[in-house]
């Protein structure tokens, strides 16, 4: 078995056929589609299409993304992998495994700090040492519930000659959010699409908030819902103006899906209730479905510390002994974390508090997707020692890059 730079895309696209049916390759016109668009995408720098062969023969493959993630206000190189296959002949032969160990290998190797992921199947990936990320709500709501504001300032509609100023507004936005990674000019190509229709605000001459919306057809012509794909702000006021922008289209939209990481989004609406009006259970109203999908995986604990900065997870000031267990890896990390007022730095110090955990739980705790208090309940994580007032509040990371 060995791994190579993939050079035949047509390969490639016959794996993606039969390991992703619901990408519908079915017709010579959509694989060759598909193959053109892998053999762009493999000639930028930031994407490596690698295959998995035995002998001469593909069995296997993914697709490695070089990002530039935004943690807790520091900018740290991460890795992305996607579009994992193994061919159906060759499943439930540990290719799959390979696969994992050669992407973070090769990660680490290139200086990179932390991996993240989209899954098929988050139990999947968990066992390979991937932690659950972010919670993402999905809100279904007439306009009419959003808040009417008036901000004075008007939108206006973007084209693909707005591209690099659409860039800069998210670069804005991508700096000032945890979790955010940053996105190559190609990544605004969405610009370019014809079904897609992006509306802009402007304070003093510069763009401060963009978003973008597919129109889809209800029971008849007349009929319409908005699916919100891009909602991005920096300002107070273009938030206003981008929401009294979607509340102004309730004469002629029946419903706007808007899915957002704000866990306190309902209390911007008037009506917070789902328009399918369900009780969820006793007297509590449906107000948004709620889903999981981004992972993360630290790749360099020692690494991922230094990058944290001034970042606190808190306020107290303890010596917590970690023993990070990585079963996929056969590895065990091991140190003590001073904690002043929060601030985590290593110390050759005896620790206070001893907290077993492993690596899934851990990056998804550090990365601020859950408490510490949770894990400790639930068993993810054992401690021994006194309490550890630390990690009660999680920053949760946001991330709009789908690979």
């Amino acid at each position: 078995m060995s791994f190579q730079e993939l050079k035949d895309f047509n390969a490639f696209t016959d794996l993606s056929r039969r390991c992703y049916p619901g990408m519908k390759l079915n017709t010579r016109e959509e694989q060759e589609r598909y193959t053109e668009h892998r053999r762009k995408m493999a000639q930028k720098n930031d994407i490596h299409t690698i295959g998995l062969y035995e002998d001469k023969q593909l069995v296997g493959g993914y697709i490695a993304y070089d990002h530039l993630m935004n943690v807790y206000g520091h900018q740290v190189e991460a890795a992305g992998i996607g579009t994992v296959a193994v061919d159906l002949p060759y499943k439930k032969q540990g290719h799959a495994k390979r696969i994992i160990q050669h992407f973070i290998t090769e990660a680490r190797g290139k200086g990179q700090t932390i991996a993240h992921l989209y899954p098929f199947k988050p139990s999947f990936y968990k066992r390979m040492g991937f932690g659950l990320g972010p919670r993402l709500s999905t809100y279904h709501f007439h306009p009419s519930q959003l808040p009417s504001y008036d901000e004075g300032e008007k939108v206006e509609v973007l084209h693909s000659n707005h591209q690099d100023e659409v860039k800069a507004c998210y670069d804005t936005w991508a700096r000032e959010n945890h979790g955010a990674t940053a996105i190559p000019q190609y990544g605004f190509a969405f610009l370019e699409k014809e079904e897609l229709h992006t509306f802009g605000v402007r304070e003093q001459g510069r763009l401060t908030g963009y978003v973008t919306l597919e129109f889809r057809e209800g029971d008849h012509f007349l009929q319409n819902d908005v699916h919100v794909k891009n909602f991005f702000y920096t300002s107070t006021k273009a938030y206003r103006t981008l929401i009294q922008y979607l509340h102004n289209q309730k004469d002629q939209v029946r419903s706007i899906y808007f899915p957002t990481f704000d866990q306190e989004f309902s209390y911007s609406l008037n009506d917070p209730v789902h328009v399918d009006e369900q009780l969820i259970f006793s007297i509590y109203h449906k107000v948004s479905e709620e889903g999981r999908g981004l992972m993360y995986r630290i790749l360099d604990i020692p690494a991922f510390l230094e990058k944290l900065g001034e970042v606190t997870f808190g306020m107290d000031t303890v010596k917590i002994g970690w023993k990070v267990s990585d079963s996929f890896l056969n590895e065990t990390y091991e140190s003590v974390w001073q904690f002043t007022n929060g601030k985590p730095e290593a110390t050759d110090e005896e620790a206070e508090v001893i907290i077993e955990i492993d690596i899934a739980h851990f990056s998804s705790l550090m990365m601020g997707c859950v408490s510490l208090s949770s894990l400790l309940r639930c068993g993810a994580a054992v401690r021994d020692g006194r309490a550890v007032n630390l990690f009660h509040h999680p920053y949760q990371p946001k991330s709009w890059t789908f690979f």
